[in-house]
């Protein structure tokens, strides 16, 4: 097998998404697992995660892509709720505008 596993995804969506970032830098990717999300209901989470794999000539840039990923995912769980200056409602920190008052 010419593929190697770079990631285990949370689930289909994680795993489309990352599938994105790789194709973006001309990478080939191959998903293994997702379309058991559509058992969920019986199966428990570590079953549902999906398998990213890649060409292994290209496993090296595609782990420094997901090493980015991930970072830029802790720095977004690091970011505080902000508190919208309308109406006083707390907003996630990926929110630019209220989810409340649209402003």
């Amino acid at each position: 097998m010419d593929y190697k596993k770079v990631y285990k995804a949370a689930n289909s969506n994680e795993a489309y998404f990352i599938k994105g970032l790789l194709e973006q830098k001309s990478l080939k990717v191959k998903l293994l697992g997702e379309n058991l999300s559509v058992a969920m209901g019986g199966l428990p989470l570590e079953v549902i995660q999906v398998d990213i794999l890649v060409h292994k000539n290209n496993y090296d840039e595609a782990k420094k892509i997901l090493i980015k990923y991930e970072q830029e995912l802790k720095n977004i769980e690091d970011q505080e709720n902000w508190v919208c200056k309308h109406c006083s409602k707390h907003n996630p920190p990926s929110f630019e505008i209220c989810w409340n008052c649209n402003k």
